[in-house]
């Protein structure tokens, strides 16, 4: 069978000396999975997050599709122009890859992501744009905590900031529950704090979602966006 979708690039493995399967996010179909014959040898850019036009044929039986045309939707995007730009979108797929496992379409999540992706390319402070992107993400997903007016705590376990401490594991306090806290309600803007949130919210998204983990890209981008 013949399809047509666009689909955000989400990773990219070797399958052999000239081919590559292909891991899309895409718009009629969720999560996809596509063998691309060839696509080693194509001058076409494999950008992480980069939204393309697949054209693919697929058997019944497979869980692969086997990709015939691909095609970058927008390459005017500034964002190769800009390294740190290439490097959140690294980590974001690295997010996105070991959190969306669905093969049906979404067309919130799907939107959401053309919407992140014009905002990264727009954006001129791209170091707060990780930890807002997370934020968005985990409201999308609907695991966001509850917020309060002035806590002084937030429990990262059971999912909510606190007037009073718990006493239970997996609790922080300090100026950056207050910070996350608005920043759930969109409204944080101290810049100095953006570094401290990151890892926290991922310790959140690894508490409340099954076998995610990105210690490794949360080094890299530790390391390069926040020196």
């Amino acid at each position: 069978m013949k399809t047509s979708d666009k689909g955000f690039l989400l990773h990219r493995i070797s399958y052999s000396e000239s081919s590559l399967i292909l891991v899309f996010y895409t718009q009629k179909q969720g999560l996809a999975k596509f063998i691309f014959k060839g696509g080693k040898k194509k001058k076409i850019a494999m950008h992480p997050l980069g939204l393309y036009e697949i054209a693919a044929f697929k058997r019944p039986e497979s869980e692969l599709g086997i990709i015939s045309t691909l095609q970058w939707e927008n390459p005017s995007l500034n964002i190769l122009d800009h390294p740190l730009k290439i490097l959140i979108s690294f980590f974001l797929s690295d997010v996105l890859r070991q959190t969306l496992k669905e093969e049906q379409a979404d067309t919130a999540l799907f939107n959401f992501l053309v919407n992140a992706m014009q905002k990264l390319n727009a954006s001129q402070d791209a170091k707060a744009f990780p930890v807002k992107f997370l934020i968005e993400f985990i409201q999308l997903l609907g695991f966001e905590p509850q917020t309060l007016d002035d806590p002084k705590f937030f429990d990262l376990s059971n999912a909510a900031f606190l007037k009073e401490s718990s006493g239970l594991p997996n609790e922080i306090s300090g100026p950056i529950v207050t910070f996350l806290n608005d920043m759930f309600l969109m409204e944080a803007s101290d810049l100095e704090l953006y570094k401290e949130a990151l890892p926290i919210i991922l310790k959140y998204m690894k508490l409340h979602l099954p076998s995610f983990d990105n210690e490794k890209s949360l080094g890299i981008i530790k390391d390069i966006l926040y020196t």
